[in-house]
């Protein structure tokens, strides 16, 4: 526990002292046990990657049937919970080369922010399954609303609901697209990847505060031996 917190305090001073820090991350979908299978529509524009492989040509809406929830990370070995923050482009799951920067690197990051430190929480707390499930695909069904349409809710933009959408995902949706107007934080993690044969989706996820701030100051250099040790 100690070790992990001192590599995310060192990650966030990389990221705010630089702007941006190249990792690996390794991504294998979406937690079982916080992901439900849900029905929307999302309007394509050409070059947008289609869920069944390919390009969208043209200008399009397409009803979508996936498992949408919280992404299981690694970070350097170290296990993160994450969202995506760009449904229109695919991910696999594997290992990616990224780039680590601040939540104004998607949009609407900051508003992203404040939702993962404040509803991760209660979705991780939930003690019935199927609730636990819809929380989470609620969750990222609104991230997806508030990066592609800025949060205008589901009956209009590029995310919107259909006649088969779970109802209650798409109450948990609305509510977390209504409580989060407004709300704003700096601290998240934005993995990007860099630019090469393989591309993924942007995904994002909070960053944890520490319990006590005064861990900053030794953080890097404990990183440092930590890692010689391991060596």
């Amino acid at each position: 526990m100690c070790r992990q917190m001192l590599f995310r305090v060192a990650l966030l001073m990389g990221v705010m002292t630089v702007g941006a820090q190249a990792t690996t991350i390794g991504y294998s979908g979406v937690d079982p046990l916080r992901s439900f299978d849900i029905w929307f529509s999302a309007q394509y524009t050409p070059g947008d990657q289609l869920l069944g492989g390919g390009t969208s040509s043209t200008t399009q809406s397409i009803d979508v049937n996936l498992r949408a929830g919280i992404a299981n990370l690694l970070v350097d070995g170290l296990a993160i919970d994450a969202v995506c923050a760009d449904f229109f482009t695919l991910i696999s799951n594997g290992n990616y080369d990224v780039n680590v920067l601040g939540a104004s690197a998607v949009s609407n990051g900051t508003r992203l922010a404040w939702m993962l430190r404040n509803t991760l929480p209660t979705i991780n707390s939930q003690t019935t399954p199927l609730v636990k499930q819809q929380l989470a695909a609620g969750f990222q069904l609104a991230v997806w609303d508030i990066v592609h349409d800025g949060g205008d809710g589901f009956a209009a933009g590029r995310i919107r609901s259909n006649a088969q959408t779970d109802f209650f995902v798409l109450a948990f949706a609305s509510q977390f697209v209504t409580n989060s107007a407004g709300q704003s934080q700096a601290d998240a993690y934005v993995f990007e990847n860099v630019a090469g044969v393989r591309t993924s989706q942007t995904l994002i996820s909070d960053v944890p505060e520490p319990s006590t701030w005064l861990l900053l100051g030794s953080a890097l250099t404990a990183l440092g031996l930590l890692r010689r040790r391991a060596v």
